[in-house]
């Protein structure tokens, strides 16, 4: 079984505009509201790939019932909590998305937890995840006022056999990595940070940075690279996965569904190389759909047989 964990939870708002250009008056040719949040994302796509999942959240007022409502409708398991005192109310992110593709973010930070909240929200996934689940951590967490929750959740959960995926940011990926997760996906700058120095976009150069992170024992290391793919070295195995070219409209979500067709791949136990190019595909039919969330079936089946792998 599959849970994700989103802390920080948004209704992303998509205004789609011909250009954005600052100091003017931009006028948008139309506005979208979907769910913001990475894990959220990922329960969403796996819906995509017929795969259930657990949504584990928290969410505050009115917000934060169109975002359970919202997941709920995709057939999700929500275990969201909901606190509606009529003082607080869930973020809203702004994506202004350019007619090029390009796309810009303007995020609210999102609510301070409290420990009596996230408390409330370990007691509830401890009743519902068992042996051999995996738990996706995704996106931001900077709302908790524990600036390493992540590990304190692993830390909870470890003896229980909960395989961890990390995919977060900054302070938390560098605390979270000595955990020893199953499987990272940073991006490169994320990479970077990890190693203790900029690495360049070459194959050979990545590799190395990825092998310095030996000493943490993560068995699955998938350094996301935008459209030119991904380097995964997967039980000491390097892959290169490069992407298929697509027609871009939105690059927002794509990483957040390459790691739901990572997860969905691992659950049914499918060889690695099925695995890559699923993940792959399912990530570029993302990258040419406007939403920030789920993707064309039919095109990612077409798609995948044009993802290129090789072992390095």
């Amino acid at each position: 079984m599959i849970h994700t964990l989103t802390l920080n939870p948004a209704i992303d708002r998509l205004l789609y505009l011909p250009r954005f250009e600052r100091n003017i008056t931009c006028r948008t040719r139309r506005t979208l509201d979907t769910i913001g949040g990475k894990g959220t994302h990922v329960s969403i796509n796996l819906t995509f790939m017929d795969q259930p999942s657990t949504a584990f959240g928290i969410c505050h007022g009115q917000t934060g019932r169109r975002i359970i409502d919202m997941l709920e409708s995709c057939g999700i398991d929500v275990c969201f909590d909901l606190y509606e005192d009529g003082k607080r109310e869930t973020r809203t992110n702004y994506l202004l998305v350019e007619d090029t593709g390009d796309c810009t973010i303007v995020t609210e930070s999102g609510i301070v937890l409290d420990d009596g909240e996230l408390a409330h929200l370990l007691d509830r996934m401890d009743e519902v995840m068992q042996p051999g689940d995996y738990l996706i951590f995704a996106g931001d967490a900077s709302n908790s006022p524990d600036p390493e929750v992540y590990n304190k959740i692993m830390r909870r959960f470890r003896e229980r056999g909960i395989r961890f995926v990390l995919d977060t940011s900054g302070k938390s990926l560098k605390a979270c990595i000595a955990e020893g997760p199953y499987l990272v996906k940073p991006n490169l700058d994320e990479l970077s940070t990890l190693v203790g120095y900029d690495v360049p976009q070459e194959d050979a150069a990545i590799c190395r940075a990825i092998s310095d992170l030996d000493k943490w024992h993560v068995p699955i290391t998938a350094v996301s690279l935008g459209g030119d793919g991904s380097i995964v070295k997967a039980d000491g195995v390097f892959y290169r996965v490069r992407s298929p070219k697509v027609n871009v409209q939105n690059t927002i979500g794509c990483g957040d569904c390459y790691l739901a067709g990572f997860t969905d791949g691992l659950v049914r136990g499918w060889d690695m190389e099925h695995i890559l190019r699923h993940a792959a595909a399912v990530s570029s039919a993302c990258a040419e759909s406007q939403l920030s969330v789920g993707f064309d079936r039919k095109r990612a089946e077409e798609l995948a047989g044009r993802v290129e792998i090789t072992r390095l």
